[in-house]
């Protein structure tokens, strides 16, 4: 279990016996999901805090024009239903679909509530990534209404260049999927990437695109 936690500062801000023996009592549980597999309905109630081991999360909706637009996509270290779970609302409004064969940490609202008053740190570190999800989600709001392509794009890489620390941003998926995220056409977005490239601005192939 230590080696799965290993680089999740979360989880790392507890005690490893903690982890082990809430784990042996029932009281955090870890579940499997297949690829396709839904990790919640729209309209389902949140009542845990989960935390992703490995594999991929997303979360999509579709548009008025028919396609499928990434919202959130969510990776080892990455949290579920923080934001949510002590709302006054806590309900998911869109599906949650496991992108990949994904393994991921279910802590229940009581057992996460025990773990923050017995551990300061965990309940900042807490507190820390409720914010970083705010700010991530103001982001995804910037490129997603009335931006043109290219701003939606920019905005896009110089978040990833300051979340995985490259000026080479690499890609989660396909363009395809890229293009939802950005709520653009693919055709759009090839256009505008290809252009970008003559003007001397990005560099691209099919995994990566780097800012010059």
């Amino acid at each position: 279990m230590m080696e799965s936690v290993k680089g999740i500062p979360l989880l790392e801000a507890l005690p490893g016996k903690t982890l082990d023996s809430r784990i042996r009592q029932g009281e955090i549980m870890i579940k499997t999901f297949r690829k396709g597999q839904l990790l919640h309905t729209e309209g389902e109630r949140c009542r845990a805090l989960e935390v992703i081991l490995s594999g991929r999360v997303v979360v999509e909706r579709i548009t008025r024009e028919g396609n499928l637009m990434t919202i959130a996509a969510f990776q080892r270290g990455d949290c579920i239903g923080g934001n949510l779970l002590f709302s006054s609302d806590p309900v998911y409004h869109l599906a949650v679909t496991a992108k990949q064969t994904s393994q991921v940490m279910v802590i229940p609202r009581e057992t996460l509530f025990d773990l923050m008053q017995e551990n300061p740190g965990f309940l900042t570190r807490y507190l820390q990534e409720v914010a970083d999800n705010a700010q991530v989600l103001e982001g995804k709001l910037r490129y997603v209404v009335n931006l043109s392509i290219r701003q939606r794009v920019l905005n896009f890489l110089n978040a990833e260049q300051r979340r995985q620390g490259s000026r080479r941003v690499i890609l989660p998926s396909s363009k395809t999927a890229l293009a939802a995220q950005l709520g653009v056409q693919r055709s759009s977005l090839s256009r505008e990437l290809q252009r970008m490239r003559e003007e001397g601005l990005i560099l691209f192939d099919r995994h990566s695109i780097t800012l010059l």
